[in-house]
């Protein structure tokens, strides 16, 4: 058997097998590489198989194959760049072979079994190291394991030592089994797939959950804050024209506003969810968007001690839903504030570049925390730091949905020394009037 060739096949050193043997690749012609391989490639790596340990599940299907077929060699071989890979072996000692060598490599080539009666007169593998030397192939049967996408993986295949036939009955054993690792690998994928969906889904739960907490206790506090006020100016507490009285009914309001937005945020979920954001395209002015954006951002960067700087490029009238739009700069605002140091500015950026219409938001903040970037744009989420203030991260989630709605793009820069910088990008080709 091949583990008593003295250059043994391994892993580690299978080109040093090929030097050994003195391989000459213009002696033994090599297998054609697919016109689709790297698809091909990609396929078989879908499955994460390779290298994996040996598994009764696809021995038992090599054993059936060696003891009905009757060889002494049997294979579940995975046709990978460079390499055969074995996931089972009956009588073979070896984890792998160089692919220059594999008779499973042209058996992918083909639909049906691939049959080698007689390797030594076969002019594709008479000088095969693997012929002339142990372990002497002779008769080769393979039936390529096809995947549902109509690529071939390797081969299901059946060796011996001597020159023989295969039969009806055993080719069509051959392709019965390599159809059942096939299924034995889409199961195992779609178990895996489902496995994921529920550890998604669980945690969709919780950061629903986190979602609902949030926003109960977002909702009682602007709803206590007015219905503490109000109740003061009611029951004669405060003079209804002192500064008091007028200082309490600014931040009934101001609550009230902050409750408006909250609501919003939930109605544009509900649609957004649904799939009903609709967008309202007519011709606007973005420089006069932008400026009447912050202008009505500057009291709420005021009491959040954080001063809002606007710089505007030339730029022409857009097509696009002017509303929605403020709301995404609104929101980008809105967070920059929140995480911008005292006495620091945001800075808003307009401008046209190219084919492009540009908007960026920065703020000189801590910056977003390197294991929560890429769940930034997710619906329901929050970097759980304890500076980070409240919110029902849906803000980013809806902006999103707006930009990608208007053929644009929406991300982020982001460091602990230099803040963050939010981008919006809207392509002239879908938004600029003509």
């Amino acid at each position: 058997m091949l583990h008593d060739w003295p250059y043994p096949i391994c892993r580690r050193a299978p080109y040093l097998l090929m030097r050994q043997l003195n391989y000459r690749s213009s002696q033994m012609p090599s297998a054609p590489i697919p016109v689709d391989e790297e698809k091909r490639l990609a396929s078989l790596k879908r499955y994460r198989i390779l290298d994996t340990s040996p598994e009764d599940a696809f021995d038992r299907i090599t054993r059936i194959v060696a003891e009905t077929i009757g060889v002494p060699i049997a294979l579940v071989s995975l046709v990978d760049r460079e390499r055969q890979w074995f996931k089972s072996r009956y009588g073979l000692e070896a984890e792998e072979t160089p692919r220059e060598l594999a008779f499973c490599a042209h058996a992918i080539l083909q639909d049906g079994v691939m049959v080698v009666e007689d390797a030594s007169n076969d002019p594709r593998f008479s000088d095969n190291p693997l012929v002339t030397n142990d372990p002497s192939i002779r008769f080769y049967a393979g039936a390529p394991l096809t995947a549902p996408n109509g690529q071939n993986l390797g081969t299901l295949c059946a060796i011996d030592k001597v020159p023989r036939q295969l039969t009806l009955k055993q080719s069509q054993l051959l392709q019965d089994l390599s159809s059942v690792i096939v299924d034995e690998l889409e199961l195992r994928l779609a178990l895996q797939q489902s496995a994921n969906e529920i550890a998604e889904a669980a945690r969709q739960d919780a950061m629903k959950d986190e979602f609902l907490s949030t926003v109960t206790h977002e909702l009682r506090t602007p709803l206590t804050s007015i219905k503490g006020s109000l109740g003061l100016l009611h029951g004669g507490a405060v003079e209804r024209e002192s500064a008091a009285a007028a200082d309490l009914i600014e931040r009934a309001n101001r609550n009230a506003e902050d409750l408006g937005r909250l609501i919003d945020d939930l109605l544009d979920f509900q649609k957004y969810q649904s799939g009903n954001l609709e967008l309202e395209f007519a011709e606007f002015d973005p420089a006069g968007l932008v400026s009447e954006t912050c202008d009505k951002m500057k009291s709420y960067a005021e009491r959040q001690n954080t001063r809002i700087s606007v710089q505007l490029g030339s730029s022409k009238k857009l097509l696009g839903d002017s509303a929605r739009l403020s709301q995404v700069l609104t929101n980008l605002i809105s967070n920059a504030v929140k995480f911008a140091p005292e006495d620091t500015e945001v800075v808003v950026r307009a401008e046209q570049r190219q084919n492009i219409l540009q908007l960026s938001v920065s703020d000189r903040g801590p910056g977003i925390p390197k294991s929560f970037r890429h769940r930034v744009f997710e619906k329901f989420a929050q970097a759980s730091t304890p500076e980070r203030p409240n919110g029902t991260g849906l803000g980013l989630a809806i902006s999103k949905a707006i930009v990608e709605g208007h053929g644009g793009k929406i991300y982020f820069e982001s460091s602990a020394d230099a803040g963050t910088t939010f981008f919006v990008e809207l392509p002239i080709r879908h938004s600029f009037a003509l």
